[in-house]
């Protein structure tokens, strides 16, 4: 036989067993559910919701982050065949992918604690995937005045404030979502138009739990986010923060005008959490801008770290900002404080 034959057959041999063994760890990371994709539906969100700002489709049934999701006529996540309740009582939750709640089932949110706990009161989760600070206004600044029978309702409005809310990258997965939906359609459909290194690693994210899963324990994703974020809270960088946090001044003056409470929640990144008064210099900053504004807030890092728990614990897998089951539990008990 050939030798140059031999060579090439032992080559696709080789590569075969190496894709087989490839695919049976993906088969197991998928079947474990420790690690959730970080995709959503195509279809899952839509052009101007809320004035400029994008948002969920209405009455949708999608994937997000592996779990599926569902929405009412606001475009708000809701359980499963939930139906509208004529109550007296409202809370309203603004806030990113962090109060959207990816990755979780719905009734573990903290959101859907809350509908457990006050049956009596309608809990409105406007939260949408790559929402920051002006999107937050925008809900406020066209949600209400086009509903003003839900204004009399409102006990309390919270944000659950990300770290990230003062930078809009986030929102470029929205834009992704929203330009590609039509062409993009199969996992073939996506890997034509992977044509770098970020677009390798964005396919990758999207398609592989097992890159996910390596890239979670070779890599430390959670310090490097979090750096990243907190350069908008250095003193040099204040010009930016003002301009950035100037619309949750503009939704408390909103709130304000309409008598309803208004609370800010903190939510911490991972590494916030793996000791105690460490990387916690966003925090301070903003507990200082609210203290100055006459803001209500709630820094809940003492409550996370009283649980006495590995910090990893709280989040999804290798995951910085987004909530575990455990961490929504926390934010939940939070809110309680406040309602």
């Amino acid at each position: 036989m050939n030798r140059n034959y031999i060579n090439i057959l032992l080559i696709v041999c080789s590569v075969a067993a190496a894709a087989a063994v490839l695919l049976v760890f993906e088969a197991i990371i998928r079947l474990s559910g420790s690690v959730k994709p970080i995709s959503n539906s195509r279809g899952l969100f839509v052009f101007n919701a809320f004035g400029p700002s994008k948002g969920n489709a209405k009455n949708i049934e999608a994937i997000s982050f592996g779990e599926k999701v569902y929405t009412d006529k606001y475009g708000f996540r809701i359980p499963k065949d939930y139906t509208d309740k004529h109550l007296d009582n409202a809370v309203l939750l603004l806030g990113d992918s962090i109060t959207f709640g990816v990755g979780v089932k719905e009734q573990d949110t903290f959101a859907g604690l809350l509908r457990s706990k006050l049956p009596n009161t309608i809990v409105y989760n406007s939260g949408v995937v790559g929402y920051n600070s002006y999107d937050y206004e925008n809900v406020i600044a066209q949600f209400l005045p086009s509903h003003p029978e839900i204004i009399p309702k409102l006990k309390r409005v919270y944000l659950i404030y990300c770290l990230n809310d003062l930078n809009s990258d986030s929102a470029a997965l929205i834009d992704r979502e929203l330009n590609t939906k039509a062409r993009k359609t199969t996992i073939f459909d996506s890997a034509r138009h992977v044509g770098t290194l970020a677009g390798l690693n964005e396919f990758l994210r999207e398609n592989s739990l097992l890159y996910v899963y390596l890239k979670g324990l070779l890599t430390d994703p959670q310090l490097r986010f979090y750096r990243a974020e907190a350069l908008y809270y250095n003193a040099d960088n204040d010009k930016i923060f003002n301009k950035n946090i100037q619309p949750i001044l503009n939704i408390d003056a909103a709130l304000k005008s309409y008598h309803i409470p208004f609370t800010v929640i903190i939510a911490p990144y991972e590494v916030q959490l793996r000791k105690a008064d460490a990387l916690l210099e966003p925090q301070k900053k903003l507990s200082a801008f609210f203290s100055s504004h006459n803001i209500d807030f709630i820094d809940p890092v003492p409550e996370f770290l009283a649980k006495g728990i590995p910090s990893k614990e709280f989040y999804l897998f290798a995951d910085p900002m987004h909530f575990s089951e455990k961490g929504h539990r926390v934010i939940f008990d939070v809110l309680m404080r406040r309602f």
